[in-house]
């Protein structure tokens, strides 16, 4: 069961790094990350024995991100070209009709898949504190914190960039502690990767969700992950706008999660995962 890294090629040239590691006979699920971070969010999932005796993990770092290309034209930031990185990543993999987890902004390359990938491309998706598009929801569904940090993302003052780089990745973990510090710095580290012109690149693609809210209306299953201490979204206007188009779809609401659910609630969420994908 050794973990396999590779970069794979996308349709434009953008190389996109990715691993994976688990159960080959298994079904296949790829972690999307969220905004700043990388591959490096789910370490604790590569590492839980009982995920990986049932499944394939595959995780890749969006193009802006981590060990992945990150061209300067907006253009090269569009909607195909997201679908084009994930189906370039599961072919890289030699796998068929994965289940797509999206945490956060990752949550949006399922629209992205459902766009431009062939029909039933995807077995399900995964929401997991997700933002299932970029677009009109984001006014509604952004939380104070995640509002006021937008702007000093984008700014040019590199000591309050780097703060609020910082102020982002505490408020993804609602018990931070000594136990988990490391990880922490891990994940500062990684969007520290990022400029402001990086984050604009990645959260302003123009995306319709039509097609999304088609593919569940058609038996497209999902499953809908989130915490009720979410500091960044609030995640009951995902489950409104989203979920009322699934006719297949699942939502747990775990009790004092917060925004990295899969991390600081792993137990419980590798539970229903397992259950979603192996039913």
């Amino acid at each position: 069961m050794s973990k396999v890294s590779k970069l794979v090629t996308s349709s434009d040239g953008c190389e996109i790094f990715a691993e994976g590691v688990g159960n080959l006979e298994g079904p296949t699920i790829v972690l999307v990350h969220g905004l700043g971070s990388s591959t490096v969010v789910f370490n604790n999932l590569f590492k839980d024995d009982q995920l990986l005796s049932k499944v394939y993990l595959v995780r890749y770092d969006m193009r802006s991100h981590g060990r992945s290309g990150r061209p300067l034209d907006r253009d090269d930031y569009s909607s195909p070209k997201f679908a084009a990185d994930f189906m370039a990543v599961v072919e890289g993999f030699n796998r068929q009709k994965p289940y797509l987890l999206g945490w956060s902004l990752g949550g949006t390359v399922a629209t992205d898949v459902c766009t431009h990938c062939p029909a039933g491309y995807v077995s399900g998706i995964i929401y997991v504190s997700a933002l299932p598009y970029i677009g009109a929801i984001m006014m509604d569904l952004g939380k104070e914190c995640l509002k006021n940090l937008h702007p000093r993302l984008l700014t040019q003052d590199v000591a309050d960039a780097l703060k609020a780089r910082i102020d982002f990745v505490d408020s993804t973990i609602n018990d931070c502690n000594a136990s988990n510090w490391d990880d922490r710095l891990l994940w500062v580290g990684a969007f520290s990767h990022l400029n402001a012109n990086d984050v604009l690149n990645a959260m302003s693609r123009q995306q319709d969700p039509e097609p999304l809210f088609a593919a569940g209306r058609q038996g497209l299953r999902l499953l809908h992950l989130y915490g009720d201490a979410d500091q960044q979204l609030d995640n009951a206007v995902t489950e409104a706008q989203v979920s009322k188009h699934f006719v297949n779809r699942k939502v747990v609401v775990i009790k004092g999660g917060g925004h990295a659910l899969f991390y600081e609630f792993q137990g419980q969420v590798v539970e229903e995962v397992l259950a979603f994908v192996t039913k």
